[in-house]
């Protein structure tokens, strides 16, 4: 009987190494008066953490006006844009962008004075395609409050990257950059646990029969996986399993793998060791010509072209 060997090394993990993720510290906006700070869209997750005061959040597609105090963290999703707020309603806009030139000397855009609201947060941006597929189930924001009983070991991490905020120790920025990732992870796991009710690629990560196909695909994507066979690996019938996968991950199990293969093929080429022909065999395709027609219908160019755009040779 086939075994996976990823869930020593959950898929989480080993997808965020493979889409690459990176962190980059954004500014920290210490905000006054009646003020209403637009965030506009980007291609990112943005995550912010509340060090002091109280404020109100609006998200781009949730109808929700979240109230946030000192020690709630929360992620906005990818191509969403947000509005804080340091009251309900009545407030002056201005956008966040237009406050750069207010940065002090210690990296903080200060508006109005300051000393209503104090946050501070991150932006994640990941390379590759396979991101989109696994991004798209996420809801436009996740709040997480201080008090959540779930979020005891997140809380530990908030406050590790607080106190580096605030402090003046040697590498106070490496380690607010470390920090960033372990709280996105976290972040992530809370949400999971929070509602397992609802439908997503993270959910389906936990699902007690899903979980072993997605393990065993990210495993091994070079194996010749058929719908039966991954449903096997499941303990479900082929039907339940079809319908139930595209029900929490949003694609079928085919698209799924090819969207992964397609991942890992673009981490090989870019790193130059292996010659095409061979990475189609590692991937699962029996002829490089098959790997091409699949690499461009994901892609939309070919993979020599693909390394030579990453590259810059003609």
């Amino acid at each position: 009987m086939w075994t996976s060997a990823v869930a020593l090394e959950d898929v989480l993990s080993l997808v965020l190494t493979r889409v690459k993720l990176d962190s980059f510290l954004t500014c920290a906006f210490d905000v006054g008066g009646k003020s209403a700070i637009v965030f506009p869209r980007a291609e990112a997750l943005r995550f912010k953490v509340i060090l002091q005061g109280e404020c109100w959040l609006s998200v781009e597609g949730d109808d929700t006006c979240y109230r946030l105090r000192a020690g709630d963290c929360f992620l906005v999703s990818h191509g969403r844009s947000f509005v804080l707020s340091t009251r309900k309603s009545d407030n002056q806009t201005v956008y966040a962008e237009n406050l750069i030139h207010s940065r002090n000397e210690d990296g903080v855009i200060v508006h109005e004075g300051g000393g209503d609201i104090l946050s501070i947060g991150s932006v994640f941006k990941f390379q590759g395609h396979f991101s989109r597929l696994i991004l798209k189930s996420l809801p436009p924001v996740i709040h997480l409050p201080s008090d959540l009983d779930q979020a005891a070991v997140l809380r530990w991490s908030l406050e590790r990257f607080g106190a580096e905020f605030r402090g003046t120790a040697a590498g106070r920025a490496l380690m607010m950059g470390n920090l960033a990732p372990i709280i996105l992870l976290q972040t992530l796991r809370v949400y999971a646990r929070l509602t397992p009710a609802k439908e997503s690629w993270l959910i389906a990560l936990s699902h007690p029969k899903l979980s072993k196909a997605i393990e065993a695909m990210h495993a091994d994507c070079g194996r010749k996986w058929t719908v039966a066979s991954l449903a096997a690996i499941s303990g479900m019938s082929r039907a339940g399993f079809a319908q139930n996968f595209k029900k929490y991950v949003g694609a079928a199990p085919k698209e799924y793998l090819l969207y992964w293969r397609m991942q890992v093929a673009c981490n090989l080429l870019e790193k130059g060791e292996l010659a095409s022909a061979e990475i189609a065999h590692e991937v699962g395709y029996e002829s490089e010509s098959a790997f091409s027609s699949a690499f461009k219908k994901v892609l939309g160019l070919r993979p020599g072209r693909y390394v030579s755009d990453r590259t810059g040779l003609a």
